[in-house]
């Protein structure tokens, strides 16, 4: 049973977590809402997902053997997160019985869910929870999902508005006739508000007719660039934590060690740093590609080139997504890991512990060079 839920309501999704609560009760007057829910059941719509970093004592529930696994927790009382939730993991055993119950189900009848159980493991199997990531496998599936459930948490939304803004100054200027901008000048700021909100005003009709797009074409594009910014303020706001992870990883001290483990030691750490700086690199590599086009477009107004890049933006969300996550896991959870221990060194017991964890964690094909202990 988890305790008090209003610590993580989040009002939207987030990367690790998808507050369904939230968005559920927000729209509940809405006439066409439960049209397209994320799930048919009352109570599973209105959980919390959480993307959830396998602790030690917890590997012996698991039937799969992964760094990070999806956690369900579903409030007692919709009407107060106080009394808290029933929690499970998808991937744990016996975790379909412990659903039924916490449902009400029983084991052998009741509502049939064996939808929103396919839909629990489509979940399970995504990296994070950002809204774009989800809405890139969601929005036009077999069994689509409204879109109100895809929006970014308030929090996100405000945290990311300001660097936005100083991303977008450039183009601001083409929807207001090429006047001169500052980049923290307020209508850029508002600008971008608009954009993050999605909102259709006349300052993005100039900008549509300057991309020569159709009202359909542009509807898409904005959605691309706005999951480009995001990807890139997200990239942004993990940089100096991703530095101070390499620079640590490749320094810290082993204590304890034989010479057997050291070998192995040193073989994991290298691959750990060589899968980030992969994961970076592929990550660098279409942000910042986008950015070239976007910064030649601001400063020649030809619009061929980023408008063809904003249509097939979205493409390129699963990678990104998948990419930030798995940076974002290693590094969220070594700040974790290091919280009250000797920041400068680390028993090879514990070494052997969470390096071959982050691997796991970063690595795209187990079966590209990772040493045999790494998947036993």
């Amino acid at each position: 049973m988890d305790a008090n839920l209003t610590r993580i309501v989040q009002g939207g999704g987030t990367t690790r977590i998808l507050d369904l609560y939230s968005i559920t009760r927000a729209h509940k007057h809405d006439l066409d809402f439960d049209q397209r829910p994320v799930f048919k059941n009352p109570k599973l719509n209105h959980s919390f997902l959480i993307k959830h970093t396998v602790r030690p004592h917890e590997r012996a529930l698991m039937s799969v053997d992964a760094a990070v696994v999806t956690k369900v927790i579903i409030p007692v009382s919709i009407d107060d997160l106080g009394m808290g939730g029933h929690s499970l993991f998808v991937e744990e055993r016996r975790g379909l019985a412990k659903l039924r119950l916490f449902l009400d189900l029983t084991v052998e009848g009741g509502d049939n869910i064996d939808d929103d159980l396919t839909r629990l493991r489509e979940l399970a199997k995504l990296p994070s929870f950002d809204p774009f990531l989800l809405a890139d496998r969601f929005l036009k599936h077999e069994r689509p999902v409204d879109p109100r459930y895809l929006q970014i948490a308030p929090k996100e939304r405000k945290a990311m508005q300001a660097y936005v803004a100083r991303q977008i100054a450039g183009v601001v200027g083409l929807a207001f006739g090429r006047e001169n901008l500052a980049e923290d000048d307020a209508r850029a700021m508002k600008f971008a508000v608009e954009i993050i909100e999605g909102n259709d005003t006349a300052k993005m009709n100039a900008l549509r007719q300057t991309l020569g797009m159709t009202p359909e074409e542009f509807a898409d594009g904005m959605y691309g660039w706005k999951g480009v910014l995001y990807y890139r303020w997200k990239l942004h706001d993990a940089t100096d934590r991703l530095r101070k992870f390499v620079i640590e990883m490749d320094d810290v001290i082993i204590r304890g060690v034989t010479p057997s483990e050291r070998q192995q030691i040193n073989e994991i750490q290298r691959l750990i740093l060589r899968e980030t700086r992969q994961r970076w690199a592929a990550l660098i590599s279409v942000l910042d590609g986008f950015q070239q086009e976007f910064d030649r477009f601001c400063s020649s107004g030809n619009a061929e080139t980023i408008r063809d890049f904003l249509l097939k933006a979205d493409s390129y969300f699963y990678h990104l997504g998948s990419d930030l996550s798995a940076l974002s896991h290693v590094t969220s959870y070594w700040e974790y890991w290091w919280r009250h221990r000797d920041p400068d060194s680390l028993s090879a017991r514990d070494a052997m512990e969470i390096f071959p964890a982050f691997l796991r964690s970063l690595i795209r094909d187990r079966g590209d060079g990772v040493p045999k202990v790494l998947v036993t």
